[in-house]
């Protein structure tokens, strides 16, 4: 998902410009694969398949949501051979720099023209499954709540080979206040 990769590959959706689309996958690309040795090899691996922008209907607010793909490799299991902690790690935990949930959250911040400082809050994960080597992991993360102090995500880590849920969780950040001194 470098900045040259062809944006067709990806499916998008909603009112989100050239500039805008690019600016998302640049961003997910240097969060994923940038500077840091933290969970790299599985960050690395992780593709966006999907960018939507929509209103929810519930209250007609922006939303954004991301899908990654990534397949489970023996690097990525446990001493039970799943999958359980490095994909908690790497998709769920804010401010990891290869949290999936946060790029979500960062891609709504470029889509409306907002920009963000965040600082983690919350993170609620759950296990439902575990995940076997080879299996394709989907991780389908929706923004929550965008508002000026608070900002959420959900994520639902799905083993599509297997049909079924992995993980959830969901992730709060917030904007950090300024030092008193």
């Amino acid at each position: 998902m470098n900045s040259d990769r062809d944006q067709s590959a990806i499916h998008f959706e909603g009112n989100l410009s050239p500039e805008q689309r690019s600016a998302i996958l640049v961003f997910a690309d240097r969060i994923l694969r940038g500077r840091g040795r933290f969970a790299k090899s599985t960050g690395s691996r992780l593709e966006v398949t999907e960018v939507s922008l929509y209103e929810r209907e519930e209250d007609k607010k922006t939303q954004m949501r991301m899908v990654f793909e990534v397949d489970v490799n023996e690097d990525m299991l446990n001493s039970g051979d799943t999958a359980y902690s490095r994909v908690r790690t790497v998709v769920l935990r804010p401010r990891t720099h290869r949290s999936c949930s946060f790029i979500t959250l960062y891609a709504l911040g470029i889509a409306t023209d907002r920009k963000m400082r965040l600082v983690s809050q919350a993170l609620t994960t759950v296990f439902h499954a575990p995940a076997k080597t080879g299996a394709k992991l989907r991780i389908v993360n929706t923004t929550v709540a965008f508002g000026a102090r608070t900002v959420t995500a959900r994520t639902e880590i799905w083993d599509a080979t297997n049909r079924r849920l992995v993980a959830s969780g969901v992730n709060s950040q917030m904007q950090p206040s300024v030092a008193k001194l």
